[in-house]
């Protein structure tokens, strides 16, 4: 199927669902139902991430607005790929930037929707103040989903020695027994020990971390290849004491 299309319209959209259910390996997908339990063996027909991202770059050669217009959410790859085709549409400006997120937000609704989507946001780096700007926001929702959306974009863009210190700081600020907000928080951590030691850890020795998230960080830092078994020893020794009211939700 040509997916380069100049114009996507809803009978050309029925027939790429088509396409994309003769694509399913069913081996793929048992395994992935373990990985995202909230959906039903029926929302999800089994495609590899590859394969998604290959067919989301054809689609974003041509009219990938009109596809994302017309892409819903019956399947978790309808939502997935939708993510990443907007991911790779190049705004107009920041407001359009803007809106091409908060339309994709009302569609994540589990951890691997949310990451994909972050780590596909090709034109973040024509905005990066801006958009730093707007993850402020996002970290003081009441959605958990906007919220790890912020986590996860600091962590794939704003690492660096121009915004590892704030962003660490903004990480801090997050206080929230979601487990997925917590995870990320964690795996946010771990990058930037990989990213800047110094800096990281002596932010890590004094923050405002709950325990669990405390905890979690040190766990992920300590199974990471890119951190050396030093340091790995080093935060070991930091691990605190859990309580009963810490379990996390």
């Amino acid at each position: 199927m040509n997916l380069t299309t100049d114009k996507w319209t809803p009978k050309l959209y029925e027939e790429f669902i088509v396409f994309i259910r003769q694509n399913a390996d069913l081996k793929y997908k048992e395994f992935h139902l373990r990985l995202i339990p909230d959906y039903s063996s029926d929302k999800i027909i089994g495609i590899r991430m590859p394969k998604l991202r290959s067919f989301a770059k054809e689609i974003a050669k041509g009219d990938a607005r009109g596809f994302i217009s017309l892409c819903g959410s019956d399947y978790y790859e309808e939502a997935m790929l939708r993510g990443i085709v907007t991911g790779l549409i190049k705004p107009d400006s920041f407001d359009d930037f803007r809106r091409l997120l908060e339309e994709q937000i009302p569609y994540i609704n589990n951890w691997a929707l949310c990451d994909c989507f972050c780590s596909s946001v090709k034109y973040i780096k024509d905005y990066r103040a801006d958009v730093f700007n707007l993850i402020k926001e996002y970290l003081k929702s009441s959605n958990p989903w906007r919220v790890r959306v912020a986590l996860v974009l600091m962590l794939n863009y704003y690492l660096d020695d121009q915004y590892i210190s704030e962003t660490l700081s903004l990480t801090d600020s997050v206080h929230s027994r979601h487990y997925y907000i917590s995870m990320a928080q964690a795996w946010l951590v771990a990058t930037a020990f990989s990213k800047n030691r110094d800096i990281t850890l002596s932010w890590f020795e004094k923050c405002a971390l709950d325990n669990l998230t405390f905890n979690r960080a040190v766990q992920k830092a300590r199974e990471s290849y890119r951190i050396d078994p030093k340091l790995k020893e080093h935060l070991k020794t930091l691990k605190k004491q859990l309580t009963n009211n810490t379990t996390g939700v």
